[in-house]
């Protein structure tokens, strides 16, 4: 230990000096504590809300979307399965239909979006099976459709079976914008399609707007033959999405539209990124409101301490050694008010995240309780910014207590 750093220990704990001196130094501290937890806390609240999207939308969204300018694929054409199959950084890959239709069920109808899938192959590019919460996935496999070729599958967004009152086998109408014809005495042509799941994905956009059904039937829906509308796509490193999908644009040509996960939500990560880097400077004034406070402690400190400091420039001590004895104190409180905050930080997100104190109504926010995700870089970022904010401003109080005229501080102190 230092002669400076044994000083700076000393004035800190010592009580000798005034009963307030010792109370606006715990103050002090106590406010760096405040910050740091208040900053730990609000961090993994917005992490977890950030992460428990991220996993949400990859549950109904692929890595890599890729699909046709014109809105048709043909397969066969294109040779895509070649390209995709060849890339070493591709996981697997699947085709699938969508379009904008309009279901309903008697006189209760709405918008929707339906996608045509192969149910073999979607549950590698994503993991929406794992979503339904009524009815089974096998439901929609070729063989069904065998069975029962007037009535297909579909399974329906929980919200959008809730608007139109649809249930597990019951029939729906579905009317798409190709069957509605250019006069105004034209009957659309309603398809029938009997429900046999629904789906929860966490997501009120997707649950109210979205619908699936077997590729096959979706390609019959909108007379597409053989055609497809794209290929959802599944990487083996998903932080490459944005890399890949701009190599697999230039692979194949300016058809199609290749895009990233990231790039499809890129308003959203960006709001959420935003909102996230506000809320953590605002709660970085908690952090500058407390070193002010230890500002104040240090001016205290000096101020007591003149003839001290001048016996120390007497006995020999530089004015760099004054400086680093309360650039040291300064550093000390900061030090101690950061470990308790981590330890008071850490306590209420493990709290929160085991316990069930805070419910929030799901039917509002889509999730029952608070997603709390501690990740450590955040933890160490706050205290770096805490840190140094606490060491910039002990630098005036440490200058002013080493520019004191030795003389003048044992005559007048």
């Amino acid at each position: 230990m230092t002669f400076e750093f044994y000083l700076a220990n000393r004035y800190l704990i010592s009580r000798r000096h005034g009963v307030w001196g010792w109370i606006i130094s715990s103050i002090a501290t106590g406010s760096v504590a405040l910050g740091v937890a208040a900053l730990i806390v609000t961090l993994a609240i917005m992490t977890g809300f950030r992460e428990d999207i991220r996993s949400k939308m990859l549950g109904v969204q692929p890595h890599v979307l890729m699909t046709s300018f014109s809105g048709k694929i043909n397969p066969k054409r294109i040779k895509a399965d070649e390209i995709l199959n060849n890339n070493p950084q591709i996981s697997d890959w699947a085709p699938f239909v969508t379009g904008q239709i309009l279901i309903g069920k008697g006189k209760l109808n709405s918008g929707a979006k339906v996608k045509g899938i192969d149910p073999k192959k979607e549950p590698s590019v994503v993991n929406v099976m794992d979503r339904l919460r009524e009815g089974q996935w096998e439901d929609l496999r070729e063989e069904s459709l065998v069975v029962r070729p007037d009535k297909p599958k579909i399974i329906l967004g929980q919200e959008l079976a809730r608007h139109i009152g649809a249930r597990v086998g019951n029939i729906v109408w579905v009317v798409t914008p190709n069957s509605i014809g250019i006069s105004a005495f034209s009957i659309p042509k309603a398809h029938l399609f009997e429900v046999s799941g629904i789906l929860h994905t966490g997501l009120y956009d997707f649950d109210s707007a979205l619908a699936y059904t077997h590729l096959s039937s979706a390609q019959t829906l909108f007379n597409m033959g053989t055609e497809i509308t794209g290929y959802g796509i599944s990487l083996k490193d998903i932080d490459g999405a944005d890399q890949i999908a701009s190599d697999l644009q230039i692979s194949f040509k300016g058809d199609f539209w290749v895009r990233s996960w990231l790039s499809q939500n890129k308003n959203l990560f960006s709001a959420l990124k935003l909102e996230r880097t506000v809320m953590f400077l605002i709660l970085a004034m908690l952090s500058v409101v407390a070193a002010f406070m230890i500002v104040t402690n240090l001016l205290l400190n000096i101020t007591q301490k003149v003839k001290e400091i001048g016996i120390l420039r007497a006995m020999g001590a530089t004015p760099q050694i004054i400086r680093k004895i309360f650039l040291y104190q300064g550093l000390l409180m900061g030090i101690v008010g950061n470990f308790i905050g981590i330890i008071i930080g850490v306590g209420i997100s493990l709290f929160l995240a085991k316990s069930n104190i805070i419910h929030l109504p799901a039917d509002v926010y889509y999730i029952d309780k608070l997603p709390i995700r501690l990740i450590p870089i955040d933890i160490c970022s706050v205290v770096i910014l805490s840190l140094l904010i606490v060491v910039v401003a002990t630098i005036y109080p440490a200058n002013k207590a080493a520019q004191l005229d030795p003389l003048d501080a044992i005559r007048y102190g």
